[in-house]
């Protein structure tokens, strides 16, 4: 009696199963693959495009263990942060010279200034001492006081009422210009201080201490008729034998039998001690 034929129905359903697990597998074989290419495909374009960064900016990048690349500093860099360190010293150096040097001018310019002193001058002279030390300072010639003293002491001593002996002087305004015609003391102490000042001015004797000059300026307050310009232009300096050249030549243009007293200069100085 035949057997009747069993169908294989279990052994057949592994097998199906078994195959649908081998394409299961090679479909997730497949898609890993594809990721894979994917990535390593991104990998060398974020590589690429790195490079062309580096290439672009023109700095070499250094790679380090922290976050990122540090750059170098180019050679313009370098240069140009050389170039300000040094006017950075320079500048330093000009306000150091600077402030040293404003230090000294204040010094000078608050520094008494030495106008020499006087010898053989009489009590009627140093009476009048506060009055020429303020005339000087009026006039601007105030470091020339002293050495006025002693012009006084030559002129007049101290004694009358024009002491500076200025009444002929273009400076006096409120007396007529003839001899000994000033009769306050206190207003000849300032024509006197005033005329000094010009004279000092046509010398160019701005200090005390320029002895040359100023025997030009004693010379001239002597003389007056510009004799600084005139002994400037032809002898650059004072002499007794030029402020003679000079006095002979007034006399002879004005038919005076004397002008002035060309030996004038030493006559003041023996009363003053220079500086």
């Amino acid at each position: 009696m035949t057997e009747p034929t069993r169908k294989k129905t279990g052994s057949t359903t592994k097998k199906k199963n078994v195959d649908v697990k081998k394409t299961n597998a090679n479909t997730v074989n497949k898609t890993a693959a594809r990721k894979s290419t994917r990535t390593g495909t991104k990998k060398k374009s974020s590589s690429k495009s790195a490079t062309e960064t580096t290439v672009s900016t023109g700095k070499t990048v250094r790679k380090t263990s922290g976050s990122g690349a540090v750059p170098r500093k180019s050679a313009s860099q370098i240069a140009r942060e050389a170039e300000v360190r040094r006017l950075k010293t320079l500048i330093a150096t000009v306000s150091a010279v600077v402030l040293i040097l404003g230090g000294l001018l204040i010094h000078h310019l608050l520094a008494p200034v030495d106008k020499g002193s006087l010898t053989g001058v009489s009590d009627e002279v140093l009476q009048y001492e506060a009055s020429v030390k303020k005339a000087c300072k009026d006039a601007g010639i105030s470091q020339f006081s002293t050495v006025m003293l002693a012009m006084m002491q030559q002129e007049s001593s101290g004694l009358g009422t024009d002491v500076m002996q200025c009444s002929e002087c273009p400076f006096n305004t409120e007396y007529a210009n003839t001899p000994n015609a000033i009769e306050d003391p206190e207003y000849s102490i300032q024509v006197g201080a005033e005329y000094f000042a010009y004279c000092l001015k046509e010398a160019g004797c701005k200090r005390i201490s320029n002895t040359e000059r100023l025997k030009i300026a004693l010379q001239d307050y002597n003389f007056g008729n510009s004799y600084a310009i005139w002994v400037l232009e032809n002898y650059g300096s004072y002499s007794v034998e030029n402020a003679t050249e000079f006095s002979l030549m007034m006399q002879n243009t004005l038919g005076w039998s004397s002008y002035g007293d060309p030996e004038y200069v030493d006559h003041v100085l023996r009363y003053y001690i220079m500086p």
